[in-house]
């Protein structure tokens, strides 16, 4: 039975699942401790925060950009290049081989970037692997920005450079620094990708607060990032636009980018975090505060000034998502962070905010025909950061960046058999189950009335427990496994009077607890279930002389009025009308005098009735003695506001007769 099961599932994936990106979408959910992916993939933990290096040290924080570097065009034997995002910063590079046999990756030597020679480096971020296969690591923090913070010099080795806000290029193979790339500009570099031109580079900065500017740097010369010219783009964010032109020879002028980009009029971004070029030649760049994926064209890589067709590519709307056989509208939210594309054109898009997903936009997607999908949830505390894929796209490299540190609390295996909790930074690599470990257990969950809930426990195996299980993660909330009606616990509030208040205790329970009670949310201020009338607590003040101001009384909390002269409507401070003006006959027939005791510049009278409508209003332009004629009044009792400088002078409660 295991046998016949096993050769199903690899035939299931070889007819449906030939590709990474050949999936169906997770449920959406919140994060869990675990990092949850679609049952056709399995992950296999590379390496985490404080694991020892082989030449010396241990991996750095908040692993981010995860780099395969393919030796020879390999997609089995490679380099992998990690960078921590901290302050200081790092890089790591990782040798890595797939072992066909038990078809897992290893790592046979692993050592630290040495910064030392230009003052070390800071908050590497994203970056990319440039067409002749070194690293491109970015620095999110500049030297202003550091400064204006710690009082750090902005250059302490005396060069000419600002010691951080600069992109550096590594050398994998030979583990070794080549150098800070100031021509590419100095901002707070987040990622960049290199046309196959191998001399065009596109960019963006991450600035949240008004220099989130687009970048088009050309160089001289092919494979050589040390000199060229510098653009910026100005323009709309939905329409055609052009690359200004930059000062970006001399030290000082490459500090400047960011300024020069103020000067010019550069179009801000709300933080631009990826940019990468489609399978189409158009550009792509993820804005994070935005919740945007942009496009554009760029008339021409190398000579090109001008920009065609920005629009919003996906983003700023919910996406239908279809899981398990239900479709669910989701929220696309902020926070879009790192890109990539696949060998099919489906963009895989890694989220910093929100439900923390990895999203995947399929190829064909229009904002209009949406093709969107989540493919993970990341475990509490985390973000997804660092996507590279394998020259053949079987193997997605990634980190989880910073989990909560209580997620120790669960664990899962890797396809190497591992126990792998996520409450440290990890790197990792996914594949399709078929090419990731040769046997791999999966978790089994019973829901044997199919009702999309399951009872504990749950049961990992290569091959399924028997009738009613599952791989779909689903929550272990069921309180009768037999009844699809009755599925999982919840929160009945008692509301006998259908005022929409409830009383408490609220119960916990699989079943209505009886008559009254509801499963919907309601508050538990009612002060009497059995009166539909009476449901809240209420802080009434007091206005016997109904002038707008409290009169000083201590406020009192209680379902009703306490009596005459209370308000439920919170009231002006106490305080004492000025004495100087009057108005006078009161009570009157006809007419009344108000003597505002000073003359005052284009006073207001505003006169409402007892019910607070307003009866009359008139302004004039200069007085001391405003005379009113309100004969057609009905008789009763009125409020005449003096306004002056559009703020209420005086209030007097005069008696029509």
């Amino acid at each position: 039975m295991r046998i016949r099961f096993i050769f199903f599932f690899l035939v299931t994936i070889a007819v449906n699942a030939q590709n990474i990106s050949d999936f169906t979408s997770i449920a959406p959910q919140s994060q869990s401790t675990d990092f949850v992916i679609p049952s056709t993939h399995v992950f296999q933990k590379i390496i985490s925060h404080g694991d020892p290096l082989t030449q010396g040290g241990t991996l750095g924080r908040n692993n981010d950009f995860t780099a395969y570097v393919p030796i020879n065009g390999s997609n089995t034997n490679g380099y992998l290049s990690i960078n921590s995002e901290t302050v200081p910063g790092g890089v790591s590079i990782l040798d890595i081989n797939y072992n066909n046999s038990t078809q897992l990756w290893q790592t046979t030597l692993s050592q630290a970037i040495d910064f030392s020679t230009v003052v070390g480096t800071v908050a590497n971020c994203s970056g990319t692997v440039t067409p002749w296969n070194t690293v491109i690591s970015c620095e999110e923090y500049t030297s202003l920005e550091i400064q204006s913070q710690t009082g750090a010099p902005l250059d302490s080795n005396g060069d000419g450079y600002h010691d951080m806000g600069w992109a550096v290029e590594i050398d994998p193979t030979s583990k070794t620094l080549i150098d800070k790339r100031w021509a590419l500009g100095n901002f707070k570099h987040e990622n960049l990708t290199i046309h196959s031109n191998q001399r065009t580079a596109y960019q963006g900065a991450d600035n949240t607060i008004g220099a989130g500017f687009l970048y088009k740097f050309v160089a001289d010369n092919s494979q050589d990032l040390s000199s060229g010219i510098l653009y910026v783009y100005t323009g709309p964010k939905n329409g055609n636009g052009n690359w200004v032109l930059l000062n970006n020879t001399t030290p000082e002028e490459r500090n400047s980018t960011e300024q020069q980009s103020f000067t010019v009029g550069a179009t801000n971004f709300e933080g631009i975090e990826d940019v990468e070029i489609g399978p189409d030649g158009l550009i792509y760049f993820a804005v994070k505060n935005e919740g945007r994926v942009y496009r554009f064209q760029d008339s021409n890589p190398i000579s090109g000034t001008t920009v065609t067709n920005m629009e919003t590519f996906v983003g700023d709307a919910s996406y239908p998502i279809t899981h398990a056989g239900v479709t669910t509208n989701v929220d696309w939210g902020l926070g879009i962070d790192n890109l990539a594309f696949d060998a099919q054109g489906n963009l895989w898009s890694f989220q910093d905010g929100g439900n923390n997903y990895i999203w995947v936009v399929k190829n064909g997607h229009t904002q209009a025909n949406p093709r969107v999908e989540i493919f993970a949830s990341t475990p509490i505390g985390s973000e997804p950061t660092g996507i590279t894929f394998s020259p053949d796209n079987r193997f997605l490299f990634m980190s989880i960046q910073h989990p909560s540190s209580s997620n120790s609390a669960s664990t899962q295996t890797d396809a190497a058999g591992v126990q792998v909790a996520f409450d440290k930074s990890t790197s990792l690599v996914i594949a399709l189950e078929g090419n990731l470990g040769v046997t791999t257990e999966v978790d089994w969950y019973l829901d044997a009335d199919g009702d999309g809930y399951a009872i504990p426990p749950i049961v990992s195996s290569a091959s399924s427990p028997g009738a009613g299980y599952t791989t779909d993660i689903l929550p272990l909330t069921d309180c009768d496994d037999t009844d699809a009606s009755v599925f999982e616990v919840t929160t009945w509030y008692l509301d006998a009077d259908g005022d929409g208040y409830a009383v408490l205790p609220t119960v916990d329970s699989c079943q209505s607890p009886g008559t009254g009670y509801t499963q919907n949310v309601l508050p538990t201020t009612d002060c009497d279930d059995t009166d539909a009338s009476v449901f809240e607590v209420t802080t009434w003040y007091l206005d016997a002389d109904g002038d707008g101001f409290d009169d000083g009384a201590p406020p009192i909390v209680s379902c009703i009025s306490p009596g005459d002269g209370y308000t439920y409507l919170e009231l002006k401070p106490f305080e004492l009308e000025p004495a100087m003006v009057k108005a006078y006959p009161n009570p009157f027939e006809e007419t009344i005098e108000i003597d505002l005791g000073e003359t005052i510049q284009k006073p207001e009278i505003i006169i409402v009735n007892s019910s607070r409508k307003l009866v009359r209003s008139q302004k004039d332009e200069t007085a001391r003695i405003v005379s009113l004629n309100l004969g057609n009044l009905s008789s009763g009792i009125y409020f005449i506001h003096i306004v002056s400088d559009g703020e209420t002078v005086s209030t007097k409660k005069v008696i029509k007769k």
